[in-house]
């Protein structure tokens, strides 16, 4: 069985709430460039010990506090709390050729057996000697692959102006050491090209299957109270933007959570 950390934390984040009520967003600023960051897991109450099924709810905002256009986003990492996990035992792959290019109805028919999670995004979309324009579509999440490598595809679509698609590869890597225990990183201009800018984004990650009739789950977590201790704020995730031009940007999300009776 293949286990690494799991996605709990703010894909740019960023990204339908699992229970009633707003998350608590987390901000960032360096110069006029805005990062905003919320999350939050269900349910609350979670194993001190061992690991439970979890859902995932992101979102996140980037803007410029002048009202600018932001500079492009070259890459982003996110860094992920140790005391989750996922689990991709017996879960199909996706691959990039299946889903690029591909309407969101097309990547749902070749990959749905892959899909881990789902939301909306937000964007700018930059044309030579036009003015960015907003446009607005879905996000699919998938378990993919890259050569022998575990990776998370996430394809956007959007109908508006015109039919447009691309996937941002997020590669994973496992941090030894620290309040982080896998880091997710992706490069945006590589992704993206010309096409423009995602500026808000919005998802909720959930994947429960059945593999030789066990019941599993991708995303799993503990609550790491100590003993005796019913509740803990922990380090949920850290999100971390490198603009053209701009130092690093980092926003870290801490969360609560309670333990399980």
């Amino acid at each position: 069985m293949r286990r690494r950390g799991v996605m709990i934390g703010a894909l740019l984040v960023a990204l339908t709430a699992l229970v009633a009520g707003a998350a608590q967003a987390e901000r960032g600023i360096f110069g006029n460039i805005e990062a905003s960051v919320s999350g939050r897991v269900e349910p609350f109450r979670l194993p001190r010990d061992g690991q439970a099924p979890i859902s995932v709810f992101i979102a996140g905002h980037l803007s410029t506090t002048d009202g600018s256009t932001p500079p492009q986003l070259q890459r982003m990492t996110i860094q992920l709390n140790r005391h989750g996990s996922l689990n991709d035992t017996g879960l199909p792959v996706c691959s990039l050729p299946q889903i690029q290019p591909a309407s969101t109805e097309e990547a749902l028919a070749h990959c749905g057996n892959s899909l881990i999670g789902a939301g909306q995004f937000w964007a700018e979309i930059v044309l030579p000697g036009q003015n960015p324009y907003p446009t607005e579509g879905r996000l699919l999440a998938f378990n993919g692959r890259e050569g022998s490598h575990p990776v998370v595809l996430v394809h956007i679509f959007t109908d508006n102006p015109f039919f447009n698609s691309f996937v941002i590869v997020f590669a994973i890597r496992n941090i030894p050491h620290g309040n982080y225990g896998t880091e997710l990183s992706a490069s945006l201009p590589e992704a993206l090209g010309s096409w423009g800018y995602v500026n808000r984004i919005k998802m909720t990650l959930s994947r429960k299957y059945t593999y030789h009739g066990r019941a599993l789950s991708y995303f799993n977590a503990n609550c790491p109270a100590p003993k005796g201790v019913k509740t803990a704020v922990f380090q949920l995730a850290r999100a971390n933007f490198f603009f053209a031009g701009q130092k690093e940007l980092s926003v870290t999300l801490s969360r609560p959570c309670g333990v399980k009776k």
